[in-house]
């Protein structure tokens, strides 16, 4: 019998092709820079940015409002890029955040992009929906049938006894405002079922809270029999506050026994939307392997 679903919520994944002017040195990662190259852009479109940007600031600075959008940057194994060479990034907009689809076209294909410290000129090239394959954007035209939203898949696996779960990108999971220097599966669990509630109360969806809690109390069952997990040091620069702030994350990763099926559905989810702290830059992606 086919599992009945837990959570319910839409996204609309963007790749975003942008193609060098010159020749280009750029960060080993990208997520700081693209994030403020398209914010800079959204400037243009104040009712846009602050939806996407600004609820944080608009939410009485609460510290647990999430901004309905991520960029997932390229993992690049060069820096430089010569005259004409592309490169591309994702922009998933969360549940209602698609609505905003063709004002954040709009201001993208208006600005050229500046990236890296020394400002190289990039300009856009292409959008297209990452799933359907789709052009949204090209030669300055907007194809609006092509910018619809996908239901975010809840798979179920049966019989799955062991995982390894890996990051891709740093994860920042704080507890009491103190970063955590290491993690277990109990912190996974609980901090992918509250990004699902947040997302889903703010921006659309629903998520069965007593199955959350049911996953977040099973979590505690599982038996983490190896944990790779270590703290990367990391800065990055902000224009916004003209310093560097501390932008570290565990790297790493955690391989997993015990009745692993019911977080399968979850598990998934967060392959999509990422987990902890900055994932508007990135940060927190991860892959699951299941056996």
């Amino acid at each position: 019998m086919e599992q009945q679903a837990a959570f319910f919520m839409k996204y609309l994944p963007l790749k975003l092709s942008l193609v060098s002017l010159g020749t280009a040195i750029l960060p080993a990662y990208l997520g700081s820079t693209l994030r403020g190259a398209v914010g800079q852009a959204l400037h243009s479109d104040l009712p846009t940015y602050n939806y996407l940007y600004n609820n944080r600031s608009l939410s009485n600075g609460r510290q647990d409002i999430p901004n309905p959008y991520l960029i997932v940057p390229p993992e690049l194994n060069r820096s430089e890029f010569r005259p004409r060479e592309e490169l591309c990034f994702y922009i998933i907009l969360l549940g209602e955040a698609a609505r905003y689809t063709q004002p954040l076209v709009d201001a993208l294909q208006r600005k050229r992009f500046g990236l890296g410290a020394l400002r190289y000129p990039f300009e856009l090239k292409k959008i297209t929906h990452d799933l359907d394959q789709r052009v949204i954007w090209e030669d300055g035209s907007f194809y609006e049938a092509a910018a619809r939203s996908v239901v975010l898949p809840y798979r179920s696996l049966p019989d799955v006894k062991k995982a390894t779960l890996r990051t891709c990108t740093p994860l920042r999971i704080r507890r009491d405002g103190a970063l955590l220097e290491t993690i277990d599966f109990i912190a996974i669990i609980r901090n992918i079922t509250h990004r699902l509630e947040a997302i889903a109360e703010r921006y659309g969806g629903w998520v069965d809270s007593l199955e959350a809690a049911r996953i977040q109390a099973l979590s505690t069952q599982v038996a983490v029999t190896q944990n790779h997990f270590k703290l990367k040091p990391i800065t990055r620069y902000s224009n916004r506050l003209g310093e560097k702030m501390d932008f570290s994350g565990l790297t790493g990763g955690m391989e997993l026994q015990g009745d692993l099926t019911p977080f399968v559905p979850w598990l998934f989810a967060a392959r999509t939307l990422h987990i902890g702290r900055n994932t508007t830059f990135g940060m927190g992606r991860i892959e699951v392997e299941f056996i």
